[in-house]
């Protein structure tokens, strides 16, 4: 199961009454992103994450230069994968960074196993407490438990001593 960051647009209370409101919605996966481990400047760029593209460039060249100028071993080169794997770790925290700059507020975390069900999960307990917090219960029946009906004493189930001994 995969834990997933909500991150809600903050826009004006017209903008949440139009069919398009859900569209507005972010779900961040919390996990480290396989795909970034090998192609982790093509992951940037899709996640449109331009600083962090930047400074992944300049390291990258930073450490190639430092191979090139202290004459290191061919096996040097595996330092190169000290970037992609910090990329893959901090992938979530720079999409979160980045949708807090861009104005978004974290609205909740939802625990599904794909985005469709992180989805479902989260508009169903958002919309279900809209609705039941609106609408007042009907008395049930319209009888009511008297507090005396129970038994003074009454007897523990499990594993938990009884109190007489």
């Amino acid at each position: 199961m995969a834990v997933w960051t909500v991150f809600e647009p903050e826009e004006g209370d017209a903008a949440r009454t139009t069919l398009r409101w859900a569209d507005g919605f972010v779900f961040v996966p919390e996990r480290v992103s396989w795909s970034a481990l090998l192609l982790a400047p093509l992951v940037l760029l899709r996640h449109r994450l331009w600083l962090a593209f930047i400074v992944y460039v300049l390291a990258q060249g930073a450490v190639i230069a430092a191979i090139l100028v202290l004459d290191l071993e061919d096996r040097a080169f595996a330092l190169l994968l000290v970037a992609n794997v910090a990329v893959a770790v901090g992938l979530p925290g720079l999409r979160r960074a980045k949708l807090v700059g861009k104005g978004y507020e974290e609205a909740g975390c939802v625990v599904a196993q794909k985005l469709e069900a992180a989805e479902q999960r989260y508009f169903d307990a958002r919309l279900g407490e809209v609705a039941v917090a609106r609408l007042p219960l009907p008395p049930v029946g319209g009888a009511r438990i008297n507090a005396a009906a129970r038994p003074a004493q009454a007897v523990v189930l499990g594993l938990f001593p009884e109190a007489a001994r």
